[in-house]
């Protein structure tokens, strides 16, 4: 009976390291750290090329800034912009990443893996494949909706002061407002339009070498938790051979 309890309890240390490393893997900006030596970029510069090239990274003095609900409600997809947002509110619902394949591997159209939902609630997004959407406060109170690093969304929540990165105004998926519709008109939210500040680009370009990281943290978060707890469970119920 004893050593059932330990296998048992044994197993559920297990299974809690595991969730530990998955915590620990999804809270750590691994682009943040990557990335943190880049330059804002100067409207001059986002002139010479196109908007995609220059979302998601550092906004210069003279990018342009959305400061009320009319000036998004007026801004165009084809320019770019940033704000300096005073608050935000998750939503819960999350769409997946550009560079993430519809499908869990490349043999899944013969049969293989299952597919992706294009739209999940971000509590069943383990590994970080979908972006959430939030409702972003602007300088006159109204909300807007915006898509943005996790780590730039945890310092809003903190309190923080900050420039977003340089975003655009990207369309927002029909699902995904299906499940935000009753929040979004609690907080009389503009939905014909969302903030993406997202680098698309380079993720797709570093994706692989991220995942590494992520399943290196995890692994080693598991064996950094899950041996002490093993090394307790068997000095509290030490069962002989």
């Amino acid at each position: 009976m004893k050593q059932t309890i330990v296998k048992i309890l044994q197993g559920l240390s297990i299974i809690f390291a595991l969730f530990a490393g998955v915590f620990v893997a999804k809270n750590i900006d691994i682009e943040m750290l990557l990335r943190s030596k880049e330059e804002p970029v100067t409207l001059a510069e986002t002139e010479n090329g196109m908007i995609e090239d220059y979302i998601g990274y550092p906004a210069a003095a003279d990018i342009p800034r959305i400061e009320t609900a009319q000036a998004w409600e007026d801004a165009w997809q084809t320019s770019c912009f940033t704000i300096e947002p005073i608050g935000i509110i998750p939503t819960g619902i999350g769409e997946r990443h550009p560079w993430i394949s519809m499908y869990t591997s490349q043999f899944s159209r013969l049969g293989g893996s299952r597919k992706r939902e294009d739209v999940t609630r971000i509590a069943l997004d383990f590994f970080g494949e979908y972006a959430e959407y939030y409702l972003l406060q602007l300088p006159d109170q109204s909300y807007i909706l915006a898509q943005m690093p996790v780590s730039t969304a945890a310092q809003i929540k903190a309190g923080k002061k900050i420039t977003l990165p340089i975003g655009k105004k990207g369309a927002v998926h029909v699902r995904a407002l299906a499940n935000m519709e009753e929040l979004c008109e609690q907080y009389h939210v503009y939905t014909k339009g969302v903030f993406y500040c997202i680098n698309d680009q380079w993720n797709e370009a570093h994706s692989g070498w991220i995942q590494f990281i992520c399943i290196l943290i995890i692994f080693v978060v598991l064996f950094a938790v899950g041996i002490p707890l093993f090394i307790v469970i068997d000095k509290v119920f030490k069962v002989k051979d």
